[in-house]
């Protein structure tokens, strides 16, 4: 009973589900890191893949066998269904037909199907085949063997393509789609087999061959791109000998990839490039570390002479410093002294500024007395005052005005005509004594600023002659050899701190050196916008992990019914004592038999390549029972019963094939064998071989 599988998410569902994740993007930056890395999410539409070979055409000429030399030409009529490719004998050429159809289909010959002696026979290759729809018939001239040259013909219908005969290539309706030299036919078949059947590249991230593990257990990889001739391992099975469930390789889960884009999972492809691409930005990040570790430590091993030095100087400043007088005393005398010699000189600067105001105040006292004694009253009163600047405004009432009032009797301040006034001989006298007085005690203030100055001058004399001797008794002690020897070992110590800080590209916290010289002798170039990559790098990381649930949830869905299709099919066609198989993400197929766990590569040859058959075709029955046809539905076996030694068994397996062919709409299985089997249970228009049974050609 088939489940049912789990909803797809839109992929503005998916751009929004990444954006609410990481914080201070929305979709749109969303899709555009995504478009940045070459990933595209577009909703999955149902595909429908489709491809049936309805002929095949070779000629060429048999070389090097014991009785059997010269031309040959083949004519094969294909179309739907089961197609038995059989003989009586071995090497009779049945695996060389089916290898001649793989170059046609895949642009490169299919080593499974491949004998290394038949090869240079074929001269010619014509495959006429539907591809989803689309009419071709595919031309492979060789003029060196494995070297073809391809054209690409196209018509309305399949029937106008095997209307012409063998190597006509002209017809009604018939229409050259492309051709390619040697080198560009595999691209070529490449690209109209995945655009027909629409089929994105699979992309995988791989160890570069002989590379080591760095010291977090690394290796060095690179993407490894998948198409066509990897996706047609799911058509051409791989051999009996290979231990591997489907395509050329394990790394990188490949084969579980493979059985994802023929179950039609949604965003499978897309998935696969994104991890290659979140991959391979981990991979920059992880080289710039070993990089710039590799770049220190070189620097490193460079400046062991400079760190030799430096240890050298540092211990002969050591032992000089050890030897050295106590200074201690005569730098705390001469730090007193010169705090001393700033106090003092600005006690001395502030007596000189007091004798300098007691000064002017005597002298603006002097002249106010004698001006009183040359003036009338009125005069008199107003020279008492006798004010340095104007009230209203604080001009400065200068030398020219106060003459003008001596001489004019005009006002000092508004220049005015002094009033006559009678002078009163008492008040005279009063006012004379006040202005006495104050001549008397600005003189007296006079002297004792001067007196002031002269004891502060004296002060700072002695202060001054003090910092001297200090300053030559530290002179003294520092003009011994001992101090030159310990100034210039602390000189060498300091130029090799700067040395070895170069060097080694050292940051100034960690040497205690000047910002300037941090980062020295580094490349100049902007330095990358932190906070985008990192918020690029969470994008990628988020948007992995909501594809990865997607693609998941799907696969195990369809495994799961899958793993129950494996198990029928791989019975009928004689696998015994199979009890299950548990189909992982990691491409194991977990089989069991007699209820013991076995891996697939401990399976016999015959084992192997029935399993895979199985799978291959419980792919194509499960996926038609969920709707799903995007497996092409051909499939290329040889020799699927060689080795069966139990002639019951050999009948189930081909009765098996034969039937499932039958059964299920737009699928075609060809194989080759030789057991007689092949005549009772195929139609003989669905047996190609040879006039005798025994030779094909």
């Amino acid at each position: 009973m088939s489940g049912t599988l789990p909803p797809v998410p839109t992929e503005d569902e998916l751009y929004e589900r990444i954006a609410a994740i990481v914080e201070g993007t929305d979709a749109g930056r969303v899709r555009d890191v995504l478009t940045a890395h070459g990933v595209d999410l577009s909703s999955p539409l149902p595909v429908r893949r489709e491809l049936i070979v309805y002929r095949l055409y070779c000629d060429g000429t048999k070389t090097g066998t014991e009785d059997n030399d010269g031309p040959f030409e083949v004519d094969m009529v294909l179309g739907p269904g089961p197609w038995a490719i059989a003989s009586t004998k071995n090497s009779a050429g049945k695996s060389s037909l089916l290898w001649a159809l793989s170059v046609a289909l895949r642009g490169e010959g299919f080593d499974e199907f491949r004998r290394a002696e038949t090869v240079p026979w074929f001269s010619y290759v014509r495959a006429d085949i539907v591809v989803a729809g689309v009419a071709a018939s595919v031309r492979l001239t060789f003029r060196e063997p494995n070297r073809p040259s391809a054209r690409l013909l196209t018509a309305d219908t399949i029937d106008q393509l095997l209307e012409l005969n063998g190597r006509d290539e002209t017809g009604p309706h018939i229409r050259v789609a492309a051709s390619a030299d040697s080198p560009g036919v595999e691209d070529l078949i490449g690209r109209f087999m995945q655009v027909r059947l629409g089929l994105r590249p699979v992309s995988v991230w791989a160890a570069e061959a002989g590379a080591k593990k760095d010291t977090d257990g690394h290796k060095d990889s690179r993407e490894q791109i998948h198409g066509w001739a990897s996706f047609f391992y799911a058509i051409g099975l791989n051999s009996a000998s290979d231990k591997i469930l489907m395509g050329p390789t394990a790394i990188g889960q490949l084969q579980v990839k493979l059985m994802q884009i023929f179950l039609d999972v949604p965003y499978a492809a897309e998935l696969t490039h994104l991890t290659s691409a979140r991959s391979k930005d981990l991979q920059e990040v992880r080289r710039v570390a070993r990089r710039a570790r590799e770049d220190d430590e070189a620097r490193s091993r460079k400046a062991e002479p400079i760190r030799a030095a430096l240890t050298d100087a540092r211990s002969r400043v050591a032992v000089l410093e050890a030897k050295q007088p106590d200074l201690t005393g005569l730098l705390a005398a001469l730090d007193a002294a010169a705090r001393r010699v700033a106090r003092d000189q600005e006690a001395h600067r502030d007596a000189v500024g007091h004798r300098d105001a007691a000064r002017k105040d005597r002298l603006r006292d002097e002249r106010a007395v004698r001006r009183a004694h040359q003036s009338d009253a009125a005069r008199l009163l107003l020279g008492a005052l006798d004010p340095e600047t104007c009230p209203r405004c604080d001009s400065s009432i200068d030398d020219d005005r106060r003459e003008a009032e001596h001489t004019d009797h005009r006002c000092a301040v508004c220049a005015r005509s002094l009033p006559d006034a009678n002078e009163d001989p008492e008040a005279r006298v009063l006012a004379l004594r006040r202005l006495d007085d104050r001549v008397a005690a600005s003189r007296s203030r006079e002297d004792s600023a001067r007196d002031a100055e002269q004891a502060a001058t004296e002060t700072l004399a002695a202060s001054r002659a003090e910092h001297t001797r200090s300053d030559a008794a530290l002179a003294a002690a520092r003009s011994e050899q001992w101090y030159t020897d310990l100034e210039g070992a602390r000189r060498e110590v300091y130029q090799l701190e700067g040395a070895l800080a170069v060097a080694t590209n050292a940051t100034s916290q960690a040497n205690g050196l000047p910002a300037v010289i941090s980062g020295y002798g580094e490349v100049d170039g902007q330095a990358p916008d932190d906070l985008d990559e990192l918020t690029e790098s969470m994008i990628l990381n988020v948007a992995v992990d909501a594809l990865k649930v997607v693609v998941e949830r799907h696969s195990k869905a369809l495994f799961a019914d899958i793993n129950t299709e494996i198990v029928r099919i791989a019975k009928s066609l004689g696998v015994t004592n199979l009890t299950s198989v548990n189909l992982d993400l990691a491409g194991r197929v977990n089989a069991r038999k007699s209820g013991v766990a076995v891996k697939f590569k401990d399976l016999s040859p015959t084992e192997r390549l029935r399993m895979r058959i199985a799978a291959v075709v419980a792919m194509i029955t499960v996926g038609r029972r969920h709707g799903i046809m995007s497996h092409p539905g051909l499939l290329l076996i040889d020799a699927p019963t060689a080795e069966e030694m139990e002639a019951q068994t050999t009948y189930l397996a081909l009765k098996t094939l034969h039937d499932t062919a039958e059964a299920v709409p737009g699928m075609q299985i060809v194989i080759t064998s030789i057991e007689e089997a092949v005549w009772e249970i195929f139609p003989e228009d669905r047996i190609v071989s040879g006039p005798d049974r025994r030779h094909l050609f």
